[in-house]
């Protein structure tokens, strides 16, 4: 294990780029090597060390060890950016972008997560254990297709844009979220447990948004069935085992299916529990 403890808390309002800080930039590395690692602040070019004292006397040489990050780094984007194994904990809250082009590995945040959390996600997990900002698992401007691939589970609340032009994986949110969830989905699953506010599904091509307290849908929507589909026992499985707030008899609810959205192929689901 390699501990990353903040040396002061931060007290302007700059963030800083620290896309340097995960497991393979660091594997193998000596105490004043990850000291040098490069992070920005505005224009100018600081290091780990600066910010961080490092703790490396855990560490196997040559082992791909587990990144601990202690004190309050939420003005520090793009932790665990590019991940592709190991682990990271992030113990407090983290700033915009976190986990973004993940491929593989975990990544725990014991606090909030800002905007844009796993955006372009290809892999691995990222589990939070507050509540998280806008955009999550979204495409960035100019970027067609967001999220990929892997799993983002969200202990609190989640902002407006959830997965937005999601493309594969699965996003899980234990509480509310904003606005717009699924805007233009190509793919893969979203549940949201609590409530969720205006539009869901809005432009969605294909993919499964799965809303357990029924929402307001748009009318491009359509009634198709209810039923109790095989693939929830499989994501219910996986969102007890992670810790989520769910009955057991959650486990055999029955779902309200709608298809849509008709203006783009009607193509995609919002299911909504209608009993358990």
């Amino acid at each position: 294990m390699i501990i990353l403890k903040l040396k002061t808390q931060i007290t302007d309002t700059v963030p800083r780029e620290a896309e340097s800080i995960n497991p393979e930039n660091i594997r193998g590395l000596t105490d004043s090597e990850i000291s040098a690692l490069p992070i920005w602040y505005g224009n100018r070019q600081q290091t780990v060390g600066h910010y961080f004292d490092i703790d490396t006397s855990e560490a196997s040489k040559g082992d791909l060890s587990k990144i601990v990050i202690q004190g309050d780094v939420s003005l520090f984007k793009r932790l665990g950016q590019g991940m592709t194994e190991g682990e990271m904990e992030i113990q407090s809250s983290v700033g915009f972008h976190a986990g973004s082009f993940m491929k593989g590995g975990l990544l725990t945040i014991k606090g909030d997560a800002g905007d844009w959390l796993g955006s372009h996600m290809e892999g691995g997990r990222i589990v939070v254990e507050g509540s998280v900002g806008h955009y999550v698992g979204a495409a960035q401007r100019g970027r067609p297709i967001g999220m990929q691939g892997g799993t983002i589970m969200v202990k609190g609340n989640a902002g407006q844009m959830l997965g937005s032009r999601m493309g594969r994986g699965l996003i899980a949110v234990e509480g509310d979220c904003g606005d717009v969830v699924g805007f233009k989905m190509v793919a893969g699953t979203i549940v949201v447990r609590g409530k969720a506010d205006r539009l869901p599904g809005a432009n969605m091509a294909r993919g499964t948004i799965i809303i357990m307290q029924r929402p307001k849908l748009l009318p491009t929507f359509y009634y198709s069935c209810e039923y109790r589909p095989i693939m929830w026992k499989l994501i219910y499985a996986e969102l007890k085992q992670n810790g989520f707030d769910l009955d057991e008899s959650y486990r055999d609810a029955v779902f309200a299916r709608y298809t849509g959205d008709a203006n783009t192929g009607g193509k995609g689901e919002i299911l909504t529990c209608l009993s358990t």
